[in-house]
């Protein structure tokens, strides 16, 4: 399968023969076939193990509804007796909730077979095969090839390169503590870092203005959102689910913002949803976290409009209202894979804290945005006008005649 369309188009099949039959047969040879896959391309069993592990929470939690709380007539029931207790356990609901979380866990090994037998460009050049829009394949092209595997080494960090993090105060942890005191300047200088470089890179591509001023936006955002999550958190922070939202948040609204285009901010999250899968960091659900970056960005782009038309100056409390309805559609991931895998009603309870985490954490980004704002006028100026390209961002002037064929270094 050296075409990249067709490994596209693999992924997308599995997906809907898994969708659209509940068969166990079907379900269970779709299920082997990946396995068989997986040993055929030389894969490691503990990568294979690693992929299930991430699942077990998830598929814990739909085999509890199901053994518990999801009951029809005809259902092998057992009866657990312990300590003049009894406990009724569905039986046919546990194999119920086991096959049709075998979906899932198809689609995973699926997209991940494709991920683990290519180059990193295996996809996006099947993306540009199948003529994707422009901005998609530029933008995934330059992400990726900022963050190679020698900038995702040096991402991880050696010890001095942390040690300087700390010193310097821009490690993840400290940002974010500043951030929330007000004191956003770290990460606006590292916004207009990021977009400065991202359109010294970008010029290559002779594009319009405005193109390459969206073209500067989304990279550089998206680079700087997929090296926080590359770089460890320091204690002290919430581990709470979302808690990564308190930043990454307000960079959907600077997306929105500083682009012409009106879906900006939906296009930072399809390009970090894409890169954060393409490079193996697309968590525990393989393309279904794809919606989780995207459908922030899409309330993002539906509700500044509104904001901006309302509001001349919004407060904190605007911006973090905004805030946790992006992060609520966050949580549109779970939902979908509970839906794919055809979750009991009750399912959807138990999701109730993580929820909650979201939204506190989603409102406490408005802070975050409200603060960072004040730099808008200066992070525009960049993103518009540039600077001048160092002699490495302008080393690849080649590449411009020769379209997309080679990374950018």
């Amino acid at each position: 399968m050296d075409d990249p369309r067709l490994k596209i188009f693999y992924v997308l099949g599995v997906g809907v023969v898994a969708l659209l039959f509940a068969d166990p047969f079907v379900l269970l040879f779709l299920l082997g076939l990946q396995i068989v896959l997986w040993f055929a391309a030389r894969l490691s069993l503990s990568l294979l193990l690693a992929s299930l592990r991430r699942l077990l929470v998830f598929i814990s939690f739909i085999l509890l509804s199901y053994a518990f709380f999801s009951w029809e007539d005809g259902d092998r029931v057992y009866k657990l007796v312990a300590f003049g207790a009894e406990l009724p356990i569905n039986l046919t609901g546990i194999a119920t909730g086991l096959l049709l979380s075998s979906r899932i866990v198809t689609l995973i090994l699926a997209s991940q077979l494709i991920q683990q037998t290519g180059n990193r460009t295996a996809i996006v050049d099947g993306l540009r095969a199948l003529h994707v829009p422009a901005y998609l394949a530029y933008s995934l092209d330059l992400v990726l090839a900022v963050l190679g595997p020698e900038e995702r080494e040096r991402g991880r960090g050696r010890g001095k390169g942390r040690n300087k993090e700390q010193r310097d105060g821009s490690s993840p942890a400290i940002v974010i503590k500043r951030a929330l005191r007000g004191d956003v300047g770290v990460l606006a200088d590292m916004i207009e870092k990021q977009i400065s470089q991202a359109r010294a890179r970008g010029a290559v591509y002779n594009l319009a203005p405005a193109v390459l001023n969206d073209l500067a936006v989304v990279v550089g955002l998206s680079v700087l959102a997929m090296t926080l999550r590359l770089l460890k958190f320091m204690p002290g922070i919430p581990v709470a689910p979302g808690h990564k939202g308190i930043i990454v948040i307000p960079l959907y609204i600077f997306a929105h913002t500083l682009t012409t285009s009106r879906w900006g901010a939906s296009q930072f999250g399809l390009i970090v949803g894409i890169t954060s899968f393409l490079m193996g960091m697309g968590g525990k659900f393989g393309p279904f976290d794809i919606l989780r970056h995207v459908a922030p960005g899409l309330f993002v782009d539906l509700v500044m409009p509104l904001v901006t038309a309302v509001f001349k100056k919004p407060n904190v409390l605007v911006y973090g209202l905004v805030g946790m309805g992006a992060a609520v559609t966050r949580i549109t991931t779970l939902i979908a894979v509970a839906a794919f895998v055809e979750a009991p009603p009750t399912f959807y309870v138990l999701l109730l804290p993580m929820v909650i985490a979201n939204v506190v954490f989603g409102l406490l980004s408005g802070l975050v945005t409200f603060h960072l704002m004040k730099f808008v006028d200066r992070l525009r100026a960049v993103s518009s006008n540039g600077e001048e390209s160092s002699p490495a961002a302008q080393e690849p002037s080649e590449r411009a005649a020769a379209g997309l064929r080679q990374p950018v270094k």
